[in-house]
């Protein structure tokens, strides 16, 4: 019997127009099933336009826009591209594959929120591109693959097919807290990435080697979470239940809003407020408030929270489907690149590491016209051998 596809490969093929009788009804009941699902769809498709830039992300051929892009914009020779190179690292340099997607949707780069039709067209490009997977761990230690978003919320032990994890009860007080060993484990591996809704309404983007850990239901007094990775928070507003998240370096506080966390870096806890308020709490010392278009860095050996104003695009793009890089290493960015890839990467000479790059990249696009884009930038030559990618000199 051949496998009912997911929810998002069928509205995949509405956006392309290309869906059968059968999957129109399929969609349809689904649509129907709920007032989420109905508000979820109601919600994508409000956008005109969406359905036109899906399909024109679609039938773009990467390598004739490779052609074409570098026909348009790299036509100087001699000594004026010599001294145009020269420069060119500082300047962004957006691949022109998904550009339609793009045009007209950039954001206040200080307080715009992530618009929620950028956030499906992603999870479907995602899907299309196989990224979605993750591994959630029970309590009990009974391990499921999950392989594409879904709609119900992931402390619904309904949707699990398995016997009910442990509930954290409603009745808890105040100081209880749930035991990490009772909480569930979410896990993304290094080029793979996975949305999640919890049973509040508050909705999470795990990026790629991430580990999330949750209760099977928040209790009546708080809503507390632990990451070691890098996530993007999207908070259902609760003004009698703060939502907590726990790393190891600090504690990130709210009540409603979006931020990004970041823990990547060992010792340091990176976090980045795009609407809303919240606090960051080192292990050891006060709280300290950050507003939208700040910088949190807490730092786990000397406990201090260093806080700034930013350009927050290089630190939330990844949720919407974009690689932006600022002034960033290329040894850096190749760690991006590689584990997104999964490839292995070899530098021919160490100084090149050191290489500065700035640029907007496709999370979604194939790794060809990406790495020509690098090396366009940096004047260097970027091959993949096998499952290498090699980087030298011209």
């Amino acid at each position: 019997m051949e496998r009912k596809r997911n929810i998002n490969s069928v509205i995949h093929d509405q956006l392309l127009g290309q869906l059968s009788e059968e999957e129109k009804k399929r969609l349809q009941a689904w649509i129907e099933s709920s007032l989420e699902n109905k508000k979820n769809y109601e919600c994508l498709m409000q956008d005109t336009e969406l359905s036109e830039r899906y399909r024109q992300f679609a039938t773009v051929d990467e390598e004739q826009a490779w052609e074409i892009f570098q026909e348009k914009h790299f036509q100087v020779r001699g000594i004026y591209r010599r001294m145009l190179w020269k420069y060119a690292a500082i300047l962004m340099i957006p691949i022109i594959i998904g550009a339609a997607i793009w045009m007209g949707m950039w954001r206040n780069a200080d307080t715009g929120p992530v618009r929620v039709q950028d956030d499906q067209l992603a999870m479907l490009r995602s899907e299309k591109m196989g990224k979605q997977k993750a591994t959630l761990v029970l309590p009990g230690g009974q391990k499921i693959e999950l392989k594409s978003v879904t709609n119900q919320s992931l402390q619904d032990s309904a949707i699990l097919s398995v016997p009910s994890p442990k509930v954290v009860k409603e009745t808890q007080s105040e100081n209880e807290e749930v035991s990490v060993t009772d909480n569930n484990k979410l896990v993304t591996y290094d080029d793979s990435e996975f949305w999640l809704t919890f049973e509040d309404g508050t909705k999470v983007h795990l990026n790629y080697n991430t580990t999330l850990k949750y209760p099977s239901h928040f209790s009546a007094v708080s809503r507390t979470v632990y990451l070691d990775g890098e996530a993007y928070f999207q908070i259902a507003k609760d003004d009698k239940r703060p939502f907590r998240v726990i790393t190891a370096n600090g504690i990130v506080k709210q009540y409603g809003t979006s931020f990004n966390v970041n823990t990547h870096v060992a010792g340091v806890t990176k976090v980045v407020l795009v609407e809303g308020s919240i606090s960051v709490l080192p292990n050891q010392g006060d709280e300290h408030k950050i507003h939208p278009g700040e910088l949190a860095v807490l730092n786990g050996v000397t406990q201090e929270v260093q806080i700034s104003k930013v350009d927050i695009e290089p630190y939330i793009a990844w949720n919407s489907g974009r690689f932006v890089f600022d002034n960033c290493s290329l040894e850096t960015l190749m760690e991006v690149i590689s584990r997104w890839y999964d490839k292995k990467v070899m530098f021919e000479d160490e100084d090149i590491k050191t290489t500065r790059f700035t640029g907007d990249l496709d999370r979604y696009g194939s790794i060809i016209p990406i790495l020509k884009a690098i090396q366009r930038v940096t004047h260097l030559k970027m091959d993949v051998e096998g499952e290498a990618i090699i980087i030298r000199r011209e």
